[in-house]
């Protein structure tokens, strides 16, 4: 991509001090929109934020307000109707995104992602590439996160128009999310002398891109996925206590008066179009990048929903919430279906820390899971080049290795189900 290398030569002119100061300022203007995103899009609108209309109540507000982290500081006079100390989360969420969009971009342009096999330095475009996927990432994670711990769910819109734009980008710098090396042994380092490049993470891995990844095939299971995932985001009732006559005719109904309008539908045909456009128009490149974005949100969401599913069955009430599946569709799309096996482990253990703590201090013990994939998928990818070093072998299983991970749930809940049975035949029973 010419235009994107011009543009990054361009940046690379402004030395590296006044980079990260720019950085700084526009991560610090970026988390004052993500704080009204968050405030706007919650379940229960609030009025914090300087872009929203105050309550008729609130003291008149200034220019100043406006100013990202500073202006807070103005806006603690509201913390009689607002609540004590209601300006600290969205301060700590301007100056965070400012220290984070200098810090990760020294981190990445340093070399810090690459795996240490790699030892031929990437282009500088390919560089500031991963940069502006990441941050697009992260700032989609900062609004589900934020919102899912104030209400518990995480909006639509937040992981449709995210999912979307991650293809957009991929077709704009075909690039996903986490580089690898270059047809190089994952358990060995360099040899003296031995080049070895970077790639983008890609759906086949272990191997040069595969040509039945350029058939027709693959454009069908593109199309079949983007379907998928347009279906499972519609709107539509399940009803399960009616049998399954009833099931259908609710199901039908719902799914014809509030999904296929011209929003939902015109939404699935730019979707096709695009993965349409992008085999037969892209190039190789782009259909690469495109397709494995594809795969790492079928991947993703499948997992997470298969473990929504059977531990609802095993609980007897819903478990997880379907926005978590919607995410991980979005957070699958940018980094590819590899790193996702790495966040399934980080993220439960993540939860558990947090969810102890979190009854200790409130006695409440409802866990919102959303959260916690965010800050697993982060230190996935900020721990990436250790991660790679030490587990890339296991990739040699080949496609055994997504395989084995979408049974794990299927076991678990099984065997959840099982444990319950034993107990209500057996215990529940004989005590009463």
């Amino acid at each position: 991509m010419d235009w994107w290398a011009h543009l990054v030569s361009l940046w690379l002119a402004v030395p590296l001090s006044a980079r990260l100061i720019v950085l700084f300022v526009v991560g610090a203007i970026v988390g004052g929109q993500l704080n009204r995103a968050i405030y706007r899009w919650t379940w229960v609108p609030k009025f914090y934020d300087p872009w929203t209309k105050p309550l008729p109540e609130a003291p008149p507000r200034s220019l100043f307000d406006k100013v990202p982290v500073f202006g807070w500081l103005g806006l603690a006079r509201e913390s009689k109707l607002h609540g004590t100390a209601h300006w600290v989360q969205p301060f700590l969420v301007e100056l965070g995104c400012g220290f984070f969009f200098a810090w990760y971009y020294q981190f990445v342009i340093a070399g810090n992602l690459l795996p240490l096999a790699i030892n031929v330095v990437p282009s500088e475009a390919a560089l500031h590439s991963i940069y502006l996927q990441h941050m697009v990432l992260v700032c989609l994670m900062v609004i589900a996160t934020f919102i899912d711990f104030d209400s518990r769910t995480i909006p639509d819109l937040v992981t449709v128009p995210g999912f979307v734009l991650a293809l957009l980008l991929c077709g704009l710098l075909p690039f996903v999310g986490l580089p690898i090396p270059d047809g190089h042994p994952f358990f060995a380092l360099a040899g003296p002398g031995e080049e070895v490049p970077m790639i983008p993470l890609n759906a086949a891995i272990l191997e040069s891109w595969p040509e039945s990844f350029q058939s027709g095939a693959a454009l069908a299971v593109g199309l079949f996925v983007s379907f998928a995932w347009w279906f499972a985001i519609c709107p539509k009732l399940i009803w399960l206590k009616g049998g399954v006559r009833k099931f259908f005719r609710y199901f039908v109904a719902s799914f014809y008066r509030y999904s296929l309008n011209v929003q939902y539908l015109g939404l699935l045909a730019v979707v096709l179009a695009f993965v349409t456009a992008a085999y037969f128009l892209g190039g190789t490149a782009v259909w690469q990048a495109v397709f494995t974005a594809l795969l790492g949100m079928a991947f993703a969401g499948l997992l997470i929903w298969l473990v929504r599913f059977f531990a609802s069955l095993a609980m007897g009430q819903e478990a997880m919430g379907f926005g978590d599946v919607t995410l991980m569709c979005m957070i699958g799309a940018y980094i590819g279906w590899q790193p996702v096996m790495v966040i399934f482990f980080l993220a439960p253990f993540i939860a558990c820390v947090f969810a102890v703590i979190n009854y200790l201090l409130t006695g409440d013990a409802y866990l919102a899971y959303g959260p916690y994939l965010c800050i697993g998928t982060l230190l996935t990818m900020i721990f990436w080049a250790r991660i790679w070093q030490q587990y890339g072998p296991l990739l040699q299983l080949g496609p055994w290795l997504p395989a084995i991970f979408l049974a794990l749930p299927v076991v678990l809940g099984l065997m959840l189900v099982t444990w319950g049975w034993i107990k209500y035949t057996f215990i529940y029973r004989d005590e009463s």
